[in-house]
């Protein structure tokens, strides 16, 4: 649960809880999508909706978020792609990774996010690309309890290409400085107001909602 904006989780949008809802967007074109929550009680009531919404759930250990993602991918291959995405940005969605995952091969990275400048995308669109081995070998590391609890600090120290060369401008247009993502009551406001202005929350384009964002 949020620190910052109690059962956030729960909150809806265009009438669909936001967990719920980032799971399908992230969905909507057939990737496989995993909702990795903590094995505590009080994120029971979130289990039992999203089950209810016929979404695939880990549950693990409470603090220790990385070992629950490394838990979640024990059986997928060294060369396997993880996309991180979180709850609390319900912009992404499955055309949005098909696009990352195609700049991830051309650029021949090993690790990426898509918050970096290169990207010019607003801040809420954000996704986090790595192969399931850099995930394995942090297992053994001696990882501080900000490393376990966020994951991507770790990964984004253990990889060799972190820094981007020149800048990618295709995505220049959709850039706007309102904060897309949802943590603070006065986010979800806003984010709900963009979301209301759709009939397909789960099928509208990553992009059609970002132009609704820069005029509203």
């Amino acid at each position: 649960m949020s620190s910052r904006l109690y059962a956030k989780s729960f909150l809806p949008l265009a009438n669909i809880p936001l967990a719920v809802l980032c799971a399908k967007r992230l969905s909507n074109t057939g990737y496989p999508v995993v909702v990795v929550i903590p094995k505590d009680k009080t994120d029971d009531e979130l289990y039992t909706i999203l089950k209810k919404n016929r979404i695939k759930v880990f549950r693990g250990n409470q603090q220790d978020v990385l070992s629950r993602y490394i838990q979640v991918s024990k059986n997928m291959k060294d060369d396997d792609l993880i996309i991180r995405a979180t709850a609390d940005n319900p912009f992404p969605d499955g055309s949005f990774i098909k696009e990352m995952i195609s700049i991830f091969y051309k650029l021949k990275r090993e690790y990426m996010c898509t918050h970096e400048k290169y990207f010019h995308l607003p801040f809420g669109l954000a996704v986090q690309i790595f192969k399931t081995k850099y995930l394995k070998r942090l297992k053994n590391k001696n990882l501080s309890k900000n490393d376990k609890l966020h994951v991507v600090p770790a990964l984004a120290r253990d990889k060799i290409n972190t820094k981007y060369v020149g800048k990618n401008l295709s995505y220049k247009k959709f850039y706007t400085n309102k904060k897309l993502s949802l943590d603070t009551i006065q986010d979800y406001i806003a984010i709900a107001k963009i979301f209301s202005k759709t009939k397909r929350p789960v099928k509208e384009k990553w992009q059609k909602l970002v132009k609704k964002s820069q005029t509203n």
